[in-house]
């Protein structure tokens, strides 16, 4: 029995488990410490449901009948914690089941991660992915009430799988994933080009009994479809919520990415000649996510040149997230849309192996936790952060 529980708490679950614990002790504390200077009287989980976890409360509540600008939010993160708090016949009430939701998902999250760092990285750098994900500025966004922890969760695992040739297993996570977040497309893209690359991009060998499973991806999407099409008489409602609010009127189409990039850095440029000031806009909606395009192109580059025979999937979906993360003529939270992008991790991770420096991967920890802290507070204190 000794022997039995000493193996178990040496699982990757088991280890994940406590790096979460301790990583969700520290962001609740430092949350709460921060909603009381500044509300006064904050509760334990006040600071987690700010900005778009009112949308997610509405929809909990209302299941999208009463706002039909609701449906731009995919169910699967509400649903979740609905039934969650079903289950506790309402008793943990709304804020600590979506905490329950978030804790599971980073831990199956962590888990993969280092699962994915062994296979990508080796034994000896088995935490690497971790500790740069849990560092990310927007690492955050998978503490409060939002559906980032979901979506990491389920996308990691989809990916994992598909490293692993187990199809069955890919099919269903991306039917899950299709109902939590548009970006779900780049997590089915990842996997189809990996499918390819399992088959050596032989089409003749890719038209095979194990393709069948991708059929199941939509299934996710086409249950919120008919949902939305009951409820609110509108199959597309996800795709047409921006019409009923004003709320993201900057939220306009424009297919012109290299424009939309552009007027981003001519701003600043004004910036920095002092034709408008250097504040926390300027910082949070254009210097932040013009870095991380920066970073994301360079990253999708480097695996390209270096590494394209593994890695050709995720340098392909790294330059298809920049086209999608800039087709609505902003960038704004771009920053927090890259945080499942395993280009970027993996890219830096295998430069920092290859040239033997992994105080790379340290320098990243330390930036990344430093911005982090600073957008927890604008997050925790009523300021946008992304």
């Amino acid at each position: 029995m000794k022997k039995l529980f000493g193996r178990l708490i040496k699982t990757d679950f088991a280890v994940a488990l406590l790096i979460v614990i301790s990583w969700k002790i520290l962001l609740t504390t430092l949350g709460f410490i921060l909603s009381i200077n500044s509300d006064g009287g904050a509760g334990l989980l006040d600071h987690t449901m700010y900005w778009d976890a009112g949308w997610y409360t509405t929809i909990i509540t209302d299941h999208y009948a009463t706002n039909l600008a609701s449906a731009a939010f995919y169910p699967l993160f509400p649903l979740l914690v609905g039934i969650v708090n079903l289950l506790s016949f309402n008793a943990l009430g709304i804020p600590l089941a979506g905490q329950l939701v978030n804790t599971i998902a980073v831990w199956f999250a962590v888990t993969a991660l280092i699962k994915l760092s062994r296979e990508i990285l080796g034994k000896e750098n088995k935490y690497w992915l971790v500790a740069m994900v849990l560092a990310a500025p927007a690492a955050f966004f998978m503490h409060v009430f939002y559906s980032e922890a979901v979506f990491m969760a389920v996308s990691l695992w989809a990916y994992y799988f598909a490293l692993k040739r187990q199809w069955l297993g890919v099919g269903i996570l991306l039917a899950v994933l299709s109902a939590a977040r548009l970006p779900a497309l780049l997590i089915i893209a990842l996997c189809g080009l990996e499918f390819l690359r399992a088959y050596d991009w032989n089409l003749k060998k890719v038209f095979n009994n194990n393709l069948l499973y991708f059929l199941l991806v939509p299934i996710g999407f086409i249950a919120y479809v008919i949902y939305l099409s009951i409820v609110q008489h509108d199959p597309l409602g996800m795709f047409h919520a921006y019409a009923h609010t004003n709320d993201w009127a900057y939220q306009v189409f424009n297919p012109n990415i290299l424009e939309t990039i552009a007027k981003s850095g001519y701003q600043v440029i004004r910036a920095v000649i002092g034709v408008r000031p250097i504040d926390s806009e300027l910082i949070v909606n254009i210097l932040l996510p013009l870095a991380s395009i920066i970073l994301l192109a360079l990253s999708s580059v480097y695996l390209l040149i270096k590494h394209r025979k593994k890695y050709l999937p995720l340098a392909i979906v790294g330059i298809l997230s920049l086209i999608m993360f800039t087709l609505n003529s902003n960038i704004v939270s771009v920053h927090r849309y890259i945080l499942p992008s395993l280009t970027i991790y993996v890219a830096i991770a295998l430069l920092a192996k290859h040239i033997k420096k992994p105080i790379i991967i340290y320098a990243w920890c330390i930036i990344g936790i430093a911005i982090q802290i600073v957008l927890f507070y604008l997050f925790a204190t009523h300021r946008f952060a992304g």
